[in-house]
């Protein structure tokens, strides 16, 4: 009888067990998120260039053992020694924002500079809900050296509601600015090792002695400091091998209505001027004025003119590139050794 009491003594034990371990389960909130262990960002090297805004999503590798949405936060910035490098968090700077989406559609300044308004941000941020980083262009202003410097490390904190890591390491190497694209200027240096780019490409523009390659042109881009005109402007020109002007209405098929998303252009001289806003191309986007991934504007300078046997033959040059810099900026193209044929023979 009192095996009997023993085993009905244990079985009740371990039924009191179960209920209990049922009861916790039952307590346990079921809204707790999950964070995985070892979550990181995969883009452990940063390295934007001074001077322009850099946008770097899709930076973090996450497995569905994480539940989202997950906040971010810089929390440290050091330098090489690892010392926190001051100011660089805290102090604020005026940046555009877009409060209405750039289509490429728009029919004036006005039009655009409706769809931005003017932000204080921190220099270099992270977005607290997508992770993504943001390096202003206003980092040129900041006292950071850049590479070849061996570059600062960034400490991030990643949390939802089921608690929160740090992220340590990540490694910020800024290059030096480089106000437009493409360019010659050493991003490490900062040296030019040339002053012209060529480009993309040439269609058909005949000489008196042969015809025009892409290395035949020579282009250079040139801000004007000391026009102090509010606003921006980009001037289209060309001149012949020894800088003499060639009229740039001889290149006679160019669309010049939509050459650059652009306004108000007017012909001054031998050159054709535009009311734009920078930087261009304003957002990655694909428009008529941008090359296939909307990352650099395209130009096409065209003519036509009828060869000795009466018939018409087309020529043209296309051009892409991006200008980062505010300001009053010239596109000069120079045709290396002769210039081209506009007369008919």
């Amino acid at each position: 009888m009192k095996r009997l009491k023993s085993i009905y003594t244990v079985i009740s034990i371990h039924l009191v067990g179960i209920l209990l371990i049922m009861s916790c389960d039952t307590f346990i909130p079921d809204d707790i998120d999950a964070l995985e262990d070892g979550l990181s960002f995969s883009t452990r090297e940063f390295t934007p260039y001074m001077g322009r805004t850099t946008v770097y999503d899709n930076s973090l590798s996450a497995t569905n053992k994480t539940s989202l949405p997950l906040s971010f936060k810089i929390l440290d910035i050091k330098d090489v020694d690892g010392e926190s490098v001051p100011n660089i968090l805290d102090r604020k700077f005026p940046v555009s924002i877009w409060i209405d989406s750039y289509t490429g559609l728009e029919k004036s300044i006005e039009e655009i500079a409706k769809k931005r308004k003017t932000e204080y941000r921190p220099a270099i941020e992270i977005q607290e809900k997508s992770g993504n980083f943001i390096f202003w262009n206003t980092t040129s202003f900041l006292d950071l050296q850049t590479s070849p410097y061996d570059g600062y490390s960034m400490d991030i904190s990643i949390s939802n509601s089921g608690g929160s890591i740090i992220d340590r390491g990540i490694k910020l190497k800024p290059f030096k600015a480089r106000p437009y694209e493409p360019s010659r200027y050493d991003q490490n240096t900062g040296l030019a090792a040339g002053t012209y780019v060529y480009p993309k490409s040439v269609y058909n523009i005949q000489g008196e002695k042969s015809g025009f390659i892409e290395t035949d042109i020579r282009i250079n881009f040139v801000k004007d400091y000391d026009n102090k005109t509010p606003g921006n402007t980009l001037t289209i020109s060309a001149v012949d091998s020894l800088y003499r002007p060639i009229d740039i209405k001889k290149f006679n098929s160019t669309k010049w209505n939509s050459l650059v998303h652009g306004f108000n252009h007017r012909f001054v001289g031998p050159k054709v001027v535009y009311d734009v806003m920078f930087p261009m191309p304003l957002v990655p986007l694909k428009t008529p004025y941008t090359n296939s991934d909307g990352t650099l504007a395209s130009i096409t300078l065209s003519y036509n003119r009828l060869n000795g046997f009466g018939r018409q033959e087309d020529a043209f040059l296309d051009f892409d590139f991006a200008i980062y810099e505010e300001g009053h900026w010239e596109i000069v193209f120079r045709f290396a050794g002769e210039s081209p044929k506009f007369d008919n023979d």
